[in-house]
């Protein structure tokens, strides 16, 4: 029983150091401004034109309108990330849709010069009234970014 007890305690006394290292080095490797150099893309895109996507990633998907995508069975949110500068990235983006109340927190780890696909399936959910927008109203800001 004592040893469990040592064992919990040394646990607790180990947490202010855990948290310290974790805020060091989110404070270390912190740089939003690197977003500048790092392209963003976000669409609405069909099941089909996901895999049209996946078959060639070089070419640029074309964003239907919302009442093409309300007509589909499954709609995909699609973010594309390029690092474009010199240095590792990585961080946390949260992407928005007009009709999804909560922010989409996507992890994204960037290669360079070249494409980083998240795809988060929509199926079920209206993407928008079609009176109200022609294509779907999506935004995004970088919650966490590090470089190293």
């Amino acid at each position: 029983m004592k040893l469990w007890l040592l064992t919990a305690l040394i646990l607790i006394a180990m947490i202010p150091f855990v948290l310290k290292a974790d805020l060091t080095k989110k404070l270390l490797f912190s740089n939003k401004g690197y977003a500048k150099q790092i392209e963003v893309k976000t669409y609405v895109l069909t099941q089909e034109q996901v895999a049209q996507l996946f078959t060639d990633p070089n070419k640029e998907p074309i964003q239907l309108t919302v009442e093409e995508l309300n007509k589909s069975d499954k709609n995909y949110f699609i973010v594309r990330v390029k690092n474009l500068g010199d240095i590792h990235a990585w961080g946390v983006l949260s992407c928005k849709a007009r009709t999804v109340h909560n922010p989409f927190k996507i992890p994204i780890i960037t290669i360079k010069d070249q494409f980083c696909d998240s795809v988060i399936c929509l199926s079920g959910v209206v993407i928008a009234e079609a009176k109200n927008s022609l294509y779907p109203d999506m935004s995004y800001e970088w919650s966490e970014l590090y470089t190293k």
